[in-house]
């Protein structure tokens, strides 16, 4: 692996942690949408495409007596989630699984499963509908699969982020949506052809702000990361903005905020097969 490759991956790593310490009441609507949907608390949930295991903490510490399975394809991101959970206490109810979604993950369950959570990780998977069937067959009948994902609605305040060139924010977001960043879709008609009913679906936001040292820094990772996919998308004055921006934000002299949308899908596997 390069050093460039490491750098990307270093990024990714610390943007979703970030991405789940400020979207914490986003992760924590999520469950209480879930607990309101299942009729007996979980004790097997699955973290499909765990990452650096954010969701699987969450999860461990929101229901006490489950065993969380979390698979992901990458070693280093179970790494850091086993060293997470041993950190959080709960490495005991935490066992991980190095799996691809698009491969034979199912194989790595027991039998019974009362939750799957799947938080910014359906569009990563090459075959949604079949994934998504295997998880409704994955499930308890009356159980429950959680979707979080982007929806594309980002803004930033100011929108020229500090730097009078106006709207920059605005052709930043343009440009990587273009780009396929980030993938989003409704999955309301996927779920439903898996066989979910009843699926309920409620937006949500993350923001962040110069306010705090970790909305800073969210800032500068975020902004960092989709740089190198802006290329010739941008002027090169805008790309020039973007680059002060992100010294700015590194030396703690910028006064700006991001808010990104998100929506929550609660799909429940039906008692009686319709």
């Amino acid at each position: 692996m390069t050093h460039a490759s490491h750098a990307h991956d270093a990024e990714l790593e610390e943007l979703l942690d970030l991405d789940a310490l400020l979207g914490a009441s986003v992760l924590s609507q999520a469950m209480d949408d879930a607990s309101q949907a299942l009729t007996t608390e979980p004790r097997a949930i699955v973290d499909l495409g765990a990452g650096t295991g954010t969701g699987t903490l969450a999860l461990a510490t929101r229901f006490g007596d489950a065993r969380i399975h979390s698979i992901d394809a990458s070693v280093g991101m179970l790494d850091r989630l086993r060293g997470a959970a041993d950190a959080a206490g709960v490495a005991g109810r935490v066992q991980t699984h190095l799996a691809d979604l698009d491969g034979d993950w199912v194989a790595e369950l027991p039998q019974d499963i009362d939750l799957a959570w799947a938080a910014l990780s359906v569009h990563h998977v090459g075959d949604p509908g079949l994934f998504l069937r295997q998880v409704f067959d994955a499930l308890r009948p009356g159980c429950v699969l959680v979707v979080v994902e982007m929806t594309g609605e980002t803004s930033y305040d100011p929108a020229d982020l500090g730097t009078g060139r106006a709207r920059l924010g605005d052709r930043i977001v343009r440009t990587l949506s273009a780009r396929g960043n980030p993938i989003t879709a409704d999955w309301t008609d996927a779920l439903t052809s898996a066989g979910f009913a009843p699926i309920r679906r409620r937006d949500a936001s993350l923001t962040a702000s110069t306010d705090t040292l970790e909305g800073t820094r969210y800032l500068e990772v975020q902004l960092t990361f989709n740089r190198a996919m802006l290329g010739d998308g941008l002027t090169s004055d805008d790309l020039a903005a973007v680059d002060e921006v992100i010294m700015k934000l590194g030396a703690g002299r910028s006064t700006i905020a991001v808010a990104s949308g998100r929506a929550i899908w609660v799909a429940v596997r039906p008692e009686v097969a319709a």
